[in-house]
Order: structure tokens, then C-alpha cells, then sequence
């Protein structure tokens, strides 16, 4: 089944949610997740706020694995979320991804927010939506 569970998050609460099913996956299979954030080089705010709400938004997820006897790691990048989770993808190695239907700038009337939807259409693994 899925050895290696990437688990991408941008600290919603869908994403959180997403994490700790990630957990409990890997809980039940005796697989690993990796938990990533993508600190967009848009963004305007300095550096080491972004990456201070990167590390809490994984923070969260890893201490629920932690607490689960689930193995971890995590990574942070800056770039663009859009076009660098395939990137995070090939150096993590992962053979599953699991994301929230919407993260913070999602509209809940739609089906999917426009990052899952960028995944879906562009990565070549499994993924499990989380809503």
C-alpha cells in the first residue's frame, strides 16, 4: 500500500484535518507521512513570519504523529505552491498524497479550491482528498 504520505498544508483547518488522517493512516499500515509547506514568494510579509506560521502549521500535524508512534519529517520551500509540490514530491519520495479539498483562500461552494485542483491535474500518485 502507501509507505510514504505526503501531507501538504497551508495551516487551514481542512489541511490540519487532512494531517491527522494522514496519521491515522500511517498508523494503521505502518507507514510514514512527510509534511510539507510551501511559503509562497508572493506573499509580502517578511521572511521569518511566514516561515515562523510555516513551522506551526507543521508543528500541529508532527506532534499528532509524534503522539501516534507514527515516523515523520518535515520540509519547507520557497517558491510557488502551484508549481513546486511536484517538486516536493519527487524529494520526498512519497507514493500517496493526502491535501484538504480547500485551504485558506477557499470558496466552500465549490467541489475542489484551485491548488487541490492543480494537484489532481498534475501529480501522477494516489490522493485522498480530505473535506
Amino acid at each position: 500500500m502507501f509507505e510514504r504520505i505526503l501531507v501538504p498544508t497551508d495551516g487551514s483547518e481542512i489541511a490540519e484535518k487532512a494531517g491527522f488522517e494522514a496519521v491515522q493512516l500511517a498508523k494503521k499500515i505502518g507507514g510514514k507521512i512527510i509534511v510539507t509547506h510551501i511559503i509562497d514568494q508572493s506573499l509580502t510579509r517578511p521572511y521569518d513570519e511566514l516561515e515562523n506560521a510555516a513551522q506551526q502549521y507543521i508543528k500541529t500535524i508532527i506532534d499528532n504523529a509524534l503522539e501516534n508512534d507514527v515516523e515523520c519529517e518535515s520540509m519547507i520551500i520557497y517558491g510557488s505552491p502551484k508549481y513546486d509540490l511536484m517538486t516536493l514530491t519527487r524529494k520526498s519520495e512519497a507514493d500517496c498524497i493526502m491535501l484538504g479539498t480547500h485551504g485558506k483562500t477557499g470558496i466552500t461552494s465549490s467541489l475542489m479550491g484551485s491548488f487541490t485542483k492543480n494537484v489532481v491535474k498534475n501529480i501522477k500518485l494516489p490522493i485522498i482528498l480530505i473535506k
